[in-house]
């Protein structure tokens, strides 16, 4: 009596405490058994859904003329099946993996066959005749071709540079952009007064095809041209060249002062107004910079070697602002201090340490 009430126990206790991991793995068993239980459920309503059968056989369901339907295919099911066996290789690992990625490919190919087989059907069928309209539909005025959308976008171009180096690129940059814009005004207008014509007269004619712009592209590559020499301190410089970065070295610039260890530098116009400095070698020094740019100008002040490896990376203060930079001592050589933001010869500067 003590043995059948302790099973009843033991019974119970699996229900009442049940082993949660025995559980859980019984999971995937009952999602199954739901799966198989819809899919004999779903063949049953199709299996008596109505009368399959008029007469004594079974008649072909014939598509209405002009409609291709394509007939029953186990392509979707070699599909499926490929996809189940590479999941199965992504778990099992090995050369079930490679089984299934065959497995995959293999249905795949069977089912690329047969849509191409229907795609010739499709494509054999006699097409319909095409509508041929010898100009645009009436009421409907299409512009001709048009070189304004690419000036505009070189013009947007320059002007983009322009701001972000400064000097005489952004002039030339805005000048571009400008030029572009009222050109593509002009069109618009000669459109505008072709399509009012149309109204009137019934007869819609567009602008002439414009040619090549090649005199405006010459043009503006010379002016572009000419603004990066002017930045660069080429053309129209007063002030004696300094050492840029990676340029190698050189003497120190004439009438250079006495090496100092507090210096004052004003930016104004994307340039600084001092372009030499000497330094005492191996002294701190400081340089107390003023942004006069406006608001949105942001420059810095860094310490470069003549090879152009950067010694001094100092923060950025926008337009407007001023701040003093303090820099440990450096060797005996020359050096640049540069603004990293418009590294053009404007704001440009030789270092001379002593």
């Amino acid at each position: 009596m003590d043995a059948l009430w302790t099973s009843i126990l033991e019974l119970t206790a699996r229900f009442v405490v049940p082993d949660w991991g025995a559980v859980i793995g019984l999971i995937p068993a009952a999602l199954l058994l739901l799966v198989a239980v819809y899919v004999v459920w779903t063949a049953w309503r199709f299996a008596h859904v109505g009368p399959v059968r008029r007469g004594p056989r079974r008649r072909v369901p014939l598509a209405p003329a002009g409609v291709h339907m394509p007939g029953p295919s186990i392509a979707p099911f070699l599909g499926a099946f490929g996809t189940f066996a590479l999941v199965a290789g992504l778990v099992f690992e090995g050369v079930w993996l490679w089984v299934g990625v065959a497995l995959l490919v293999l249905g795949l190919l069977y089912w690329g066959r047969e849509g191409l087989a229907d795609f010739d059907h499709l494509v054999h069928a006699e097409p319909l005749p095409a509508i041929v309209h010898p100009g645009p539909p009436p009421g409907v005025h299409v512009p001709g071709p048009s070189f304004r959308p690419v000036l505009g976008a070189l013009g947007t171009s320059f002007l983009l540079a322009g701001l972000v180096f400064g000097g005489w690129l952004l002039a030339a940059g805005a000048l571009f952009f400008i030029v572009a814009l009222l050109g593509w005004l002009r069109d618009a207008r000669l459109e505008y007064v072709k399509t009012t014509e149309a109204d009137r007269s019934g007869h819609l004619e567009n602008i002439p095809s414009p040619g090549w712009p090649r005199p405006l592209l010459v043009t503006f590559t010379i002016v572009v041209a000419v603004a990066l020499l002017i930045d660069a301190g080429v053309l129209f410089s007063s002030r004696p060249a300094t050492e840029t970065p990676g340029g190698g070295g050189g003497g120190a610039p004439e009438g250079c002062a006495e090496p100092g260890s507090a210096f004052e530098l004003v930016a104004v116009d994307i340039a600084f107004d001092v372009h030499e400095l000497c330094v005492v070698a191996d002294t701190p020094f400081t340089i107390h910079l003023a942004n006069d740019d406006p608001a949105g100008v942001t420059h810095d002040l860094d310490v470069r070697a003549a090879d152009g490896a950067v010694l001094v990376d100092t923060p950025t203060i926008d337009g407007g602002e001023e701040t003093t930079y303090e820099y440990d001592g450096l060797a005996a050589g020359e050096y640049v201090f540069i603004c990293s933001i418009h590294p053009i010869q404007p704001m440009t500067g030789a270092l001379i340490v002593r």
